[in-house]
Formats: C-alpha cells, structure tokens, sequence
C-alpha cells in the first residue's frame, strides 16, 4: 500500500492505492464522501459467515478433507456446558462489532444457552458422532486418544475461526468510508497487517493438521504427549483452544512469533468436567514438544495451591472459547471481574504479550488437586 501522498495524485484510471487492484475511480476515489458501514450490517455478514463451513476432517489421504456440509457442533461438549449452566445458560465474553460501538471496543459479559455455546460448522454429522464418540460418550480418562481429539478439534475450530475472519478482510476494508484520507491509509494498513497474520496462521495451522491426519487416518496416537491436571470439584470454567505459546508461566522465552519463516510449535488446552470433578488438559505432538514441555514443565512448577490460579489466568489470558460458570461470575469482587475482562481484552486483541503476562494478579480458583500426569 502507498503512502497518502502518492494517493493524492492518482489519476482516476490508475490503480487505487489500497492494493486492491481495482482502478482508483472504481475504489477510493470521493471514498470520504461515502456512507459509513453500519455496525449492524457487519455483524450480519459475520454471523452469515460463521453459519457455512465445510467438514474438516481429514478424508481418504493426506491433504484432503471430507468436504461434505458441516454442522453445528460444539468445541466444548454440551453434557459439559450444562453441569455449570444456570437455567440452560453460561456466561461468555461477547465481542460483536455493535458491542464495541457501544462500549468503545471493550466485550460484554452475556449469558448464552448451552444449545448455542460453543458452536461452529466444522465436521459433518458422521464425522461429528463417530470421530468424536471417545469424547462425547466416553468419560475422559486421560488417554492418549482422548487427548488428540482434544488437539484435533481445537485446531481444526481454530482453522475455521481463522478462515472466516480473513474471508472478512474485505468488509473489514470497507470501514474507511466516510473517513478523511489519513484515517483511510491506517485502516488499509491495518487490514493488511492482519490479514498476513490469519495468512502465516493459517499456514502452520494447516501443516499441523496434516500431522494430525495422518496420525488419525493410522489410528496411532504414539506421537501425542500431554500435562494433565485433575481436580476434585468440577470447573467454574470450560473451555477448549489452541496456542502457539510465546513465555512460559515465569516469562521466559519459547519461541519467536515475530519470524516468518518458522512453522509454530503448538499446544492445545481444555478444560473438561469428568466424574470426579474436573481436568485441565495441555496436548501437543511430537513436532512441538520443545517449546511445550517447557510450558508444561512451568506449570508443574507450581504448588498444589497455586496450581488452579495459574491455570484460570492461562485460559483468560490466551482462550476466546471459555464458557463460565453464572454463580461464581456473579460471586467476584467488581476487581476481580475487571481483571478477569482485561485478560480477555487482551485475547482478542492483537497486542504483542509482554514476558510477564501470565503473572498473578490475584483471580483465584479454589479447587484442590487430586492428581498430576504426563502422558
């Protein structure tokens, strides 16, 4: 993209400054004198977007899907969501483009119905029941099967997630109309920036994945490792995501973010309400276990006391999925709740993390831990 002088003195026939290959007068020629987008129109093609997929589960080979029409199905299981629900509903954490119009770009706390709550179209209905019936029908209990298909649907959600958020880039360049010239170029800028981001993303996304299929297509799990933590009381939270983690939990480095020609080492993390009460979940393959057994091995480091603390700061600091409890929300302090929102201000966002982000800031989870394992 060109600076706003060069935009100035473009000819009406000459290509837009933007970059989007149009010519200028067919693009942001009297693009200040232009209606603004409305916040409501946004959210609609959003909520159009977010309803289409098509299943990802891996097909007859290596680097192909199935493809068939997917369905709605939940990242974070509905039996789980309803044993912290409250009348069918949880809380999340609700960024919608006409909340920040009226919040000036901070979330909302809203309850949703568990039939809602973590949904996306991301496996087809026969991928959905059979792939997933270790997990849906089967109490976790810590297998190595069961934690790749924690790793295989967060991913597989975050990829979709990804996906949908750059078929928005185009929308999300509409928002300079009825803007002055300045106020375009930073908001083309920013559309560029982000859109190389999802474009990296969704690259070491997809060769993660292509580990993970063929693990799944051979029926061999041998490659997955995982920290598991189990407690005696079920969660005040569920959640389910992935992370290419940065600093570990006493903010020293684990790898680099900013460098472009290195695939990501990912972790996937959940946590699952079981039987006896609850498990946070860290998994990863082989491809990854530098960078996240030094995640784990940070966590480990924890007392039994602090172990729950540092975990309920982990999800808000890094996990957009998460679903909450609606009696314990409404049980914090105003200052608790306020920390617990800066956090996941901060995990939608695209602020760079600072070594010390997982650091305690008093949010506390008062659940006793029954076993640690390595698997």
């Amino acid at each position: 993209m060109e600076g706003t002088d060069a935009s100035m003195k473009r000819g009406r026939n000459d290509p837009c400054w933007c970059g989007s290959g149009l010519k200028y007068k067919k693009c942001h020629l009297d693009r200040e004198s232009s209606d603004a987008v409305r916040p409501w129109d946004i959210d609609k093609e959003m909520r159009n977007c977010a309803s289409r997929g098509t299943c990802l589960h891996v097909g007859q080979g290596i680097q192909s899907i199935c493809g068939r029409p997917a369905v709605r199905s939940h990242s974070v299981p509905k039996s789980m969501l309803k044993r912290i629900a409250h009348n069918g509903h949880v809380y999340f954490h609700s960024g919608t483009v006409m909340d920040f119009e009226r919040t000036g770009g901070e979330l909302q706390t809203r309850l949703i119905g568990v039939n809602s709550a973590s949904v996306l179209p991301v496996y087809c209905q026969s991928h959905d029941n059979d792939t997933f019936a270790p997990l849906e029908r089967v109490a976790f209990c810590s297998t190595k099967e069961q934690c790749f298909l924690l790793t295989y649907r967060a991913l597989c959600l975050e990829y979709q997630k990804k996906s949908n958020a750059l078929a928005m880039i185009p929308t999300m360049r509409q928002l300079d109309r009825g803007k002055k010239l300045g106020d375009q170029t930073i908001i083309q800028a920013r559309a560029d920036a982000i859109s190389y981001s999802f474009e990296l993303s969704l690259r070491d996304l997809a060769i993660r994945k292509a580990k993970l299929d063929s693990m799944l297509l051979a029926s061999d799990f041998s490659d997955m490792y995982a920290y598991i933590v189990t407690f005696d009381s079920e969660p005040d939270v569920l959640c389910s995501s992935i992370l290419q983690p940065e600093y570990d939990f006493d903010g020293r480095s684990l790898q680099d973010l900013s460098n472009p020609n290195t695939t990501m080492e990912i972790v996937a993390f959940s946590l699952l309400t079981t039987p006896a009460g609850s498990a946070f979940v860290m998994a990863w393959d082989k491809d990854s276990e530098a960078t996240c057994r030094r995640l784990a091995n940070s966590l480990d480091s924890f007392s039994d006391r602090g172990l729950g603390h540092g975990i309920l700061r982990f999800i808000f600091e890094f996990c957009e999925n998460n679903y909450i409890r609606p009696a314990w929300w409404d049980n914090l302090e105003p200052e608790i709740r306020g920390k617990i929102s800066a956090r996941m201000q901060r995990a939608i966002s695209d602020e760079a993390r600072l070594p010390g982000c997982l650091a305690d800031d008093g949010v506390r989870a008062e659940w006793k831990v029954n076993s640690r394992e390595w698997l």
